[in-house]
């Protein structure tokens, strides 16, 4: 078979990226005789473009990921995680990590049970006071992940990744540099720290499947994130464990190496993508609150999600209450209840609601609600969550409305579905 690379159509330029030798079949004594090893046409392409790497190393990649957070309330928590088959020993930190390896957002790891996005609130019929716990879905269901090629995302060219520095790339290339850059300004991953998994996972160890990754990660880096932080991470807040793996090719050549690190969640929108985060994380307010003026709407699983509010939606946000900071329910004290929770944000978002409560919004009750703070946030320190409106039937039930209610105005700039 000829060296030379395969004819295109047309007299076209040939696709750096394919290796004309992918197809050939070489036998074990050729391959033993072998003096010298060339990289594939992939890498070669990419080391022209970027430079090689101090080591030598192939590039990492990136892959982004999507994380349900759940409604609170008297409801369970929603999202399922994957079980470990067997117990995983612990395992020390390394000094750094080395190879080509997967951005995997793991942050649905941080929930539990077996719903995924939010629950609608279980009261059906409240009183038009009564405050309900119905959150939006931040983010799609974490199965979509196993549909996305691996191949079609980009290859991130970096070796070292520091802890406490912030990183960037360009999402939607196929083969990106990794600008370590400051945390003031906009980043997509700050680091946490590497670790070796390798007596987790020995030689011919199977490689994780996503849910095995997702009990890895959650497993291995909420304790270095824990110290990293110098508290724990709000399993329901605005920021979500991310974890570095090897591809499945690289550790199956022994590559044991992952990096733990913080990022924000993604979109319902773009599920794949990771949004910019400006500022650190450490220190940072982890809780997840939606401005006055946001709708959401419940959908047919039952799940609350962002829309425009000109589109049809069951309720709004008029703004952000934060609860006083009590040693009530904090770390080594009594666990303060959902229900004890419950009747703080009731005092706390009264003053917000009680405006809408004496409109006519052509003859429509409002019903106060809140998005639930849940006791696991509490206890990390987050004390702030969103109050809404929405208005009712008259057996309480949440009508669909376009536009936004305002409590200067009942005129018209809003549309009730009786």
């Amino acid at each position: 078979m000829s060296g030379n690379s395969a004819p295109t159509p047309n007299g076209a330029e040939p696709d750096p990226f394919t290796d004309p030798f992918a197809d050939l079949v070489l036998d074990e004594a050729f391959i033993a005789g072998a003096t010298r090893y060339e990289a594939p046409a992939r890498t070669r392409a990419a080391v022209a473009r970027f430079g090689p790497l101090e080591d030598g190393s192939t590039p990492w990649r990136s892959y982004g990921g999507g994380r349900p957070r759940r409604a609170g309330g008297a409801s369970g928590p929603l999202l399922g995680r994957g079980r470990a088959s067997q117990p995983i020993p612990e395992i020390s930190p390394r000094p750094r990590s080395r190879g080509r390896i997967v951005l995997a957002l793991i942050s649905v790891v941080l929930l539990s049970t077996t719903v995924y996005g939010f629950v609608a609130s279980a009261v059906d019929s409240p009183p038009s006071t009564t405050l309900s716990a119905d959150p939006p879905t931040p983010a799609g269901s974490a199965s979509g992940r196993d549909a996305i090629a691996e191949e079609s995302l980009p290859d991130l060219y970096r070796r070292d990744w520091t802890a406490g520095h912030c990183y960037t790339w360009l999402q939607r290339d196929v083969s990106t540099a990794v600008n370590d850059v400051p945390c003031a300004g906009p980043h997509l991953f700050e680091a946490v720290g590497p670790l070796d998994v390798g007596s987790a996972y020995p030689e011919g160890a199977t490689y994780p499947s996503p849910a095995e990754w997702v009990v890895l990660g959650r497993r291995q880096c909420e304790p270095l994130i824990t110290a990293y932080l110098g508290y724990g991470l709000d399993p329901f807040g605005r920021f979500g464990t991310s974890v570095l793996h090897p591809k499945e090719a690289e550790w199956n050549t022994g590559e044991r190496d992952i990096v733990c690190g913080l990022s924000l969640h993604p979109s319902p929108t773009a599920p794949y993508e990771v949004p910019d985060l400006e500022g650190q994380v450490r220190g940072a307010d982890q809780a997840l609150t939606y401005p006055t003026g946001t709708c959401f709407r419940t959908n047919t699983e039952g799940r609350n999600e962002v829309v425009p509010c000109e589109q049809s939606h069951h309720s709004q946000s008029v703004g952000t209450a934060t609860l006083a900071d009590t040693a009530e329910g904090a770390p080594n004290s009594a666990p303060l209840s959902a229900e004890r929770l419950d009747e703080l944000i009731d005092a706390a978002c009264a003053p917000r609601i009680a405006p809408y409560l004496d409109r006519g919004f052509g003859g429509a009750p409002v019903q106060g609600g809140s998005h639930s703070l849940r006791p696991e946030s509490w206890w990390v320190g987050t004390r702030s969550t969103t109050c809404t409106v929405s208005l009712v039937d008259r057996n309480g039930r949440k009508l669909e409305t376009t536009g936004l209610l305002s409590p200067d105005d009942d005129s018209g700039s809003f549309k009730a579905n009786v």
